[in-house]
């Protein structure tokens, strides 16, 4: 749609950290980690398959939706910018502290279990 649009290294750069800050908002880096490494070799088909489906119905969610669509794909195309998404993802999810969970002992009763973060919420066990 957009053939004219050209993307820095800078942009693309901050579109991937954007992207990396979202999935690890919701708790969600290893199950992107799995599936980014499991697709990675079909990351240029994926996005032309996605520029020829996808992309002729973004522009009438609005012009930004349209263009950051196109954005998105021009940057996943590239099999370099998947890698570095993978490395945030892990660098995200090392850099957040485990919680400490006290020994127990046989006069304290079970503590309620933690509260689950983002996806892991809904699920019931």
């Amino acid at each position: 749609m957009f053939w004219d649009m050209e993307l820095t290294p800078e942009e693309e750069e901050e579109m991937i950290r954007k992207i990396a800050r979202k999935i690890h908002k919701y708790g969600m880096e290893v199950a992107t980690i799995l599936f980014l490494e499991s697709i990675k070799p079909l990351t240029y088909i994926g996005s032309q398959m996605g520029r020829f489906f996808i992309s002729p119905f973004l522009p009438a969610l609005g012009e930004g939706i349209g263009r950051g669509g196109e954005k998105f794909f021009m940057v996943f195309e590239k099999r370099e910018n998947v890698e570095k998404l993978l490395a945030m993802l892990e660098e995200l999810a090392k850099e957040e502290p485990q919680p400490e969970q006290p020994e127990k002992t046989e006069n304290e009763p079970d503590a309620p279990p933690p509260q689950k973060k983002g996806w892991r919420r809904l699920l019931p066990f």
